[in-house]
């Protein structure tokens, strides 16, 4: 951006990398030296890895995190600076670095600047103390992953990928008759199980079993849903992705649909489901990690973990680990539920003091409406909890 154009720009590194990631990505500058500690010098070597194609220099001085004076002395080493416009991110680092870059760049005439990631400004702290707003700044959820480590293991699927029109009209189904599809929820899900994924030949006993549940409890209160079904899944073709779809895949991709209808759909970015990533090079099945729903609004990572059946206490974690480590301390997690829960059970109580948020039953179709609303820790429930 024009705004952060230098010849040079000195970066106070931090122990978070998203916001390291960002200060780099929107400043336009030939040259970006890291100033980092002992701790933060692995942050160096990870951003000059992921900046290595583009054209520009990173180096990095490491000063001492608390010593004021110690890190005057290690600014003043740094050459080449005389008759250069030099911009100075004081975002990152301790206190004493801060303060101590502040009192440097006023001696010197350099131009420092911070990153508010809460309000998405810019703040100048030069003669005219200027603030303008932050541009988005991610491109796509691919980003957050290249940043913590990770790589895609299989890539998601996005809504023209899956959503053809009969499809839209079994998962409207399935949504309208929640409560009547959840009976053979757990047949569909004990034919998903890898000792009968993983073989050829005909279905198991369960999965029969559970399409005649499903027809059962569809036949006279919703007798277009089953037509619907056999229409997506017809008999004599393979029967694992129907499986998977009754067993609660249809939420993921109500989900998916609800988002990529939404009026405000632009501003899901990279919206995806089904991605699967692993950490490193890593290649081991035990490994893997897949997200249900994904997206960036061009600032922050969006998780959303979908439950059809019952929730336990190990998906939260689960949640709250990958926002975490994908998303830094601005990633979001929301944990979507299609039943309502007690305001007293267990995993209520998990969530409110947690760090995800859950969003279920009435709650979910204005979800894509309110989701830059949702609150950490808070459980909503109907629309009137968005208030």
């Amino acid at each position: 951006m024009t705004e952060l154009k230098y010849d040079v720009v000195i970066h106070l590194i931090g122990e978070q990398l998203v916001p390291n990631y960002m200060a780099i990505k929107l400043s336009e500058a030939s040259t970006h030296i890291l100033m980092t500690t002992t701790r933060t010098k692995i942050f160096y070597e990870k951003l000059k890895r992921i900046f290595s194609s583009r054209e520009m220099e990173i180096r990095h001085v490491e000063v001492p995190a608390t010593d004021y004076r110690g890190v005057l002395a290690k600014l003043d080493t740094i050459d080449g600076l005389q008759g250069l416009h030099v911009g100075f991110n004081v975002t990152g680092g301790t206190k004493v670095m801060m303060a101590a870059a502040l009192d440097w760049c006023r001696t010197r005439q350099h131009s420092p600047f911070y990153f508010d990631t809460q309000e998405r400004k810019i703040h100048f702290f030069g003669d005219s103390a200027a603030t303008v707003d932050m541009p988005p700044v991610f491109e796509s959820v691919a980003e957050f992953l290249t940043l913590a480590g990770y790589v895609i293991a299989r890539p998601g699927r996005r809504a023209e990928d899956v959503l053809s029109v009969g499809r839209r009209r079994l998962l409207r189904e399935f949504w309208q008759n929640r409560d009547r599809v959840r009976r053979p929820i757990g047949k569909f899900a004990d034919a998903t199980d890898k000792k009968f994924m993983n073989q050829p030949g005909r279905a198991p006993n369960c999965f029969w079993d559970a399409v005649d549940e499903l027809e059962h409890v569809t036949e006279r209160s919703a007798p277009m849903l089953f037509g619907e079904w056999r229409q997506e899944f017809p008999e004599g073709e393979d029967w694992r992705p129907a499986a998977v779809f009754g067993a609660g895949g249809w939420f993921e991709e109500w989900m998916l649909m609800t988002f990529s209808e939404s009026e405000r759909a632009q501003k899901f970015t990279d919206l995806q489901t089904g991605l699967v990533l692993q950490f490193g090079e890593s290649r081991g099945e035990n490994d893997a990690q897949e997200i249900d729903l994904a997206y960036t609004d061009g600032y922050v990572l969006t998780l959303i973990e979908c439950k059809a059946g019952r929730v336990k206490q190990e998906y939260i974690q689960k949640l709250e680990n990958l926002r975490q480590q994908l998303g830094g301390v601005m990633g979001r997690g929301f944990l979507c539920v299609v039943n309502q829960q007690d305001d007293d059970d267990l995993i209520v109580q998990r969530v409110k003091a947690g760090g995800i948020s859950m969003v279920t039953h009435m709650a979910l179709p204005q979800l894509p409406k309110h989701e830059a609303e949702l609150r950490v820790r808070r459980v909503y429930q109907f629309e009137s909890d968005y208030r």
